[in-house]
């Protein structure tokens, strides 16, 4: 035996089966920027890492100069703006 749902009920299940899809939908559009953000996470770290290595190279170039300086002009301190060296002793 076949019955006919009432309206309201029909309009119920019809609107419990949109909810589900529109809470498919956005959980589909959240996953993909999680996924979005993850590769700028990734995409930020690598130049971090970049940048950091930059950043030991120039340290090390500082150390090499500040060595070469101390050689050739002994401890002093130096005044970039006039080109001057002055002698600790």
């Amino acid at each position: 035996m076949t019955k006919k749902l009432d309206k309201e009920h029909l309009e119920a299940i019809t609107q419990l089966r949109d909810d589900f899809a529109k809470n498919a939908n956005l959980i589909g559009s959240i996953t993909i920027e999680e996924y979005a953000l993850t590769e700028q996470q990734e995409t930020v770290k690598l130049q971090k890492e970049q940048m950091i290595g930059q950043f030991r190279e120039l340290r090390q170039k500082e150390s090499e100069l500040i060595e070469t300086l101390k050689e050739r002009y002994g401890d002093g301190s130096i005044n970039i703006e006039d080109g001057t060296f002055t002698s600790i002793d």
